[in-house]
């Protein structure tokens, strides 16, 4: 399901504050160093675009689903490209598929891998993207209220497509903390229960990851160094293997 001819299609989706838009951002810039990755921000709120220097640039990705022919934006980090938000995507309405024959329209520009930043709620954009998505990632909090959201937003991606493939990744992650690990047990008994995919990879909670969203750069340029870029690489690493995601 990978390479040039259908590249490989990811949503990323949950409720907001789990660090989704973040997770785009940083996993998308670690994969795009050996692979052309497209990012898409789905979500009216926008901040994946923000946090890449590109909130307001056109066109957007509501011209895209309007069935326009567009380029995506070039970022500053090399083979990361994006279609950058609109706040517009809050009043999209849709009694028929628009993703697919959008999805369709890219697939001439050859990229590896299009992630889907989604928006916290189960509206027209969330639903049409997990249809049309290889799988899906869902970051989440080792946080009571976050497991429990996790659950419910489960429950509804498997009512749109049961046989989607689900990851979850653990994101502000504090090691140290007992709630933490009671979480992570948890997180083990769910993946077998609910069955999603649970990735060994953590984000921890780190400074240098908030900064770089606030300096509108991917971690991996803002602070190549920092706890948080290395986590970041690993996940990247450990996502292109299990996706297969093959290297330029």
């Amino acid at each position: 399901m990978s390479g040039r001819s259908h590249a490989h299609r990811c949503n990323i989706h949950l409720k907001g504050g789990t660090g989704k838009s973040t997770a785009a951002i940083n996993l998308g810039a670690a994969l795009a160093g050996k692979r052309r990755v497209l990012l898409i921000d789905l979500d009216g709120q926008r901040t994946l675009s923000f946090g890449l220097g590109l909130d307001g640039a056109e066109p957007t990705a509501l011209d895209w689903l309007n069935n326009e022919t567009i380029a995506p934006v070039q970022t500053a980090v090399k083979n990361l490209d994006l279609i950058p938000g609109d706040i517009g995507m809050f009043r999209l309405t849709a009694n028929v598929d628009i993703f697919a024959p959008s999805l369709k329209r890219i697939r001439s520009l050859e990229y590896d891998l299009v992630l889907m930043d989604c928006p916290p709620s189960l509206g027209v954009a969330s639903v049409q993207a997990i249809l049309n998505s290889d799988r899906v990632l869902m970051p989440t909090l080792c946080e009571p209220a976050s497991l429990k959201g996790l659950s419910d937003a489960l429950s509804l991606i498997r009512g749109e497509n049961d046989r989607i493939p689900v990851d979850v990744l653990r994101c502000r992650y504090r090691r140290q903390l007992v709630l933490t690990r009671e979480a992570d047990d948890l997180l083990v008994e769910g993946a077998t229960d609910l069955g999603y995919s649970l990735l060994y990879a953590t984000i921890p909670e780190n400074i240098s990851v908030s900064e770089a969203i606030a300096q509108q750069q991917p971690v991996s340029e803002y602070a190549p160094n920092s706890t948080g870029a290395r986590a970041y690489k690993s996940l990247a690493k450990e996502v292109a293997k299990s996706w297969g995601c093959h290297e330029q």
